[in-house]
C-alpha cells in the first residue's frame, strides 16, 4: 500500500469531507470512502491506491471507444482498482469491485516513459474508474503533457466539479458513460444518481474537452424508445449534434448473467433514432452494423473513416476535413488540434 497524501479534502468536525467525486464522502478517522481506497488516518486523507497498477497495455484508441480522438493511433492504457459505482453489469468487475488485488507500483515517470517508448500518442486512464485515483491521474497527465503526450480520461462521470477543473488542463479527451437516462436506473443498477453525471458532461463540454459518450444498452433496463428519445433530446439540446455517441451491446456479466444480450434490432433502432434526432455521429459497438462503425460526413454523406473492429481505415478525411466537400469534421485528428 502506498501512503500518498490526497487532494481536494477538508476537515469537517471529526470527519474528513472528500471532494474528489460526487459522493463527497464524510470519512471518520480510520475509515475509508465509498471507493475503499481513500482513507482518513489521524485526520489526514490518503490515497492508498496511488500508483498501484493492475494493467498496462498498448491499445488502439478506438477500443476506449474514442472515434474522433487521434483515430488510428495507439494509446497506453493504465488501470488501478476500485470504483465509486456498484454496477450490477460491470464488464471489469474483477478490477473495479475489489480493493484487494495484486498490483504493482509504477510511478508517473515510468508510465510516461513507457508510453513514449511504445510510440503511443496518448495515455488513457481506463478499465476501472480513474476518478478514485485522482492524484495519480493528475500527476501522470501533467507530466505526460510536459513530455508532448496527451491523455484520455475514461470515466463514469461521477467526479466533482473541482476535480474536473483541476484535471482539464492536462486532458485531451474525456469519454463518459451515460449509462441510462433515469435516476431509477442509476440507483438500482449502478448505485448512483443521474444528475452528477449530466453535470460532468455539461462541464466537459463547457471546458472545451473533446467529449464522447457511451451508452451500454441493456434489454429491459434502459432500451425503451421513450428513454432513448429523452436521452437524445437532452443531448441535442445541451450538447448539440456533433458529440460522438456510442451505443454498445450488453453481454451477460457479473450480477446480470440472466439478462439476454442486446439484439441487433434494438441497436439498429437506436442508431436510426439517433440519426432521426439529428446526431451527426452515432455509433454501434460490440456488434457488427453496416453503418454503425463508420464516420460519415454530415454535409455530403461521404464515408470518412470505415472501421473493422478496432482497426480503422481512413478514406476521406485529411487535416480534419472531408476530402469530398471540405467540411471541417468535429474531433481531434492530429496533435495540432489539441
Amino acid at each position: 500500500m502506498i501512503r500518498h497524501p490526497a487532494r481536494l479534502w477538508k476537515v469537517s468536525g471529526e470527519k474528513i469531507s472528500c471532494g474528489v467525486c460526487a459522493r463527497r464522502c464524510m470519512i471518520a478517522k480510520g475509515g475509508r470512502g465509498f471507493c475503499g481506497v481513500r482513507e482518513n488516518t489521524d485526520g489526514v486523507l490518503y490515497a492508498n491506491s496511488y500508483g498501484l497498477l493492475t494493467a498496462a497495455n498498448l491499445d488502439p484508441i478506438e477500443k476506449k471507444p474514442l472515434y474522433h480522438f487521434l483515430p488510428g493511433k495507439t494509446t497506453f492504457s493504465v488501470s488501478g482498482f476500485g470504483c465509486n459505482f456498484t454496477c450490477k453489469h460491470c464488464q471489469n468487475y474483477t478490477l473495479s469491485q475489489t480493493t484487494s488485488i495484486p498490483a504493482e507500483y509504477v510511478p508517473p515517470e515510468a508510465v510516461v516513459q513507457e508510453a513514449i517508448l511504445l510510440g503511443a500518442k496518448s495515455i488513457s486512464f481506463t478499465y476501472n474508474e480513474p476518478t478514485i485515483s485522482f492524484e495519480y491521474v493528475y500527476d501522470t497527465a501533467k507530466l505526460a503533457k510536459e513530455q508532448g503526450l496527451t491523455s484520455a480520461f475514461i470515466t463514469n462521470g461521477y467526479l466533482s466539479k473541482e476535480a474536473l477543473l483541476e484535471l482539464a488542463p492536462f486532458l485531451g479527451a474525456i469519454r463518459i458513460d451515460l449509462k441510462g437516462f433515469t435516476d431509477e436506473f442509476y440507483k438500482t443498477v449502478c448505485g448512483a444518481r443521474l444528475k452528477p453525471v449530466l453535470d460532468t458532461i455539461l462541464l466537459s463540454k463547457e471546458l472545451g474537452l473533446h467529449l464522447e459518450l457511451v451508452t451500454l444498452v441493456i434489454p429491459g433496463y434502459n432500451d425503451s424508445v421513450d428513454e432513448i428519445d429523452a436521452m437524445l433530446d437532452w443531448v441535442m439540446t445541451n450538447l448539440g449534434p456533433a458529440v460522438p455517441h456510442h451505443f454498445t451491446a450488453f453481454m451477460p456479466m457479473y450480477h446480470m448473467q440472466d439478462v439476454p444480450r442486446t439484439p441487433f434490432s434494438t441497436l439498429d433502432r437506436i442508431y436510426r433514432q439517433a440519426k432521426a434526432h439529428g446526431l451527426y455521429y452515432p455509433y454501434v459497438g460490440n456488434m457488427p452494423h453496416a453503418d454503425g462503425s463508420k464516420t460519415i460526413c454530415p454535409e455530403c454523406g461521404a464515408v470518412l473513416i470505415d472501421r473493422d473492429g478496432f482497426a480503422e481505415h481512413t478514406r476521406g478525411v485529411e487535416d480534419g476535413h472531408c476530402t469530398t466537400c471540405g467540411r471541417k469534421i468535429e474531433g481531434v485528428f492530429s496533435h495540432e488540434d489539441l
